[in-house]
C-alpha cells in the first residue's frame, strides 16, 4: 500500500470524526438537535392573530362592498391598502421547512364566518368605521409584545386604519 497522501489522511479524520459523532447521537437514544425545527418565537403568536385579524378586516369590507355595489368607490382603496398589509405581514412569517403546521390562536382556527353586515348603507360605513377604530387600537396593544421592527410595521398599519377611519367618518353614503 502506498504511503498515506494529506488528502487521505484528511479524508480518513473526518469520515471517523463522522461517524464516532453519528454513533454517540445513535447510542444516546435521542435524536440530533437540528432534528426538529426550534420553538417558535413569542411574537409569531401575536403576528398570526395579527394576520387574522387582517384576514377578518378584508372579509369585512368584501361583505360590504357585496351587499352595498354603490359603496365600492368608496371602500375599494381601503380594501386594497388591507390586502397589501395582509401581504406584508404574512412575508414576516417564517415557517421553518419540516416544522409542523403552524398551531394558530382560538381566534383563528374559528371557521371563518361571512361577518353580519347592517342593513343600511351608512350603517355599513359606521361598521366599518368601527372595525377599523378597534383594529387600530389592538396593534397599539400589540407593540409592546413583539421585536422592534413588527412593532414598527404594526405601527404603520395602526396608523393606516386610523387614517381609514378618518375617510370612512368623511365617506356620504351614496344615493
Amino acid at each position: 500500500m502506498a504511503d498515506p497522501t494529506r488528502r487521505r489522511v484528511l479524508t480518513t479524520s473526518m469520515l471517523a470524526a463522522l461517524a464516532a459523532a453519528g454513533s454517540a447521537g445513535c447510542a444516546s437514544g435521542r435524536p440530533w438537535p437540528w432534528a426538529t425545527p426550534p420553538k417558535p418565537a413569542p411574537d409569531v403568536g401575536v403576528l398570526r392573530d395579527v394576520i387574522a385579524a387582517e384576514d377578518a378586516m378584508i372579509s369585512r369590507y368584501a361583505a360590504v362592498i357585496s351587499a352595498f355595489p354603490a359603496l365600492t368607490g368608496t371602500v375599494s382603496p381601503l380594501l386594497r391598502q388591507h390586502q397589501q398589509h395582509l401581504v406584508q405581514l404574512r412575508a414576516r412569517l417564517v415557517i421553518p421547512a419540516g416544522a409542523p403546521s403552524p398551531s394558530a390562536s382560538p381566534s383563528a382556527t374559528a371557521h371563518p364566518r361571512r361577518p353580519r353586515i347592517p342593513l343600511s348603507q351608512a350603517a355599513a360605513i359606521s361598521y366599518l368605521r368601527a372595525a377599523e377604530r378597534d383594529e387600530a387600537a389592538a396593534l397599539i396593544g400589540w407593540l409592546a409584545a413583539v421585536t422592534p421592527s413588527l412593532a414598527q410595521l404594526f405601527a404603520s398599519i395602526g396608523a393606516s386604519e386610523a387614517t381609514h377611519v378618518a375617510v370612512l367618518r368623511s365617506a356620504r353614503s351614496p344615493r
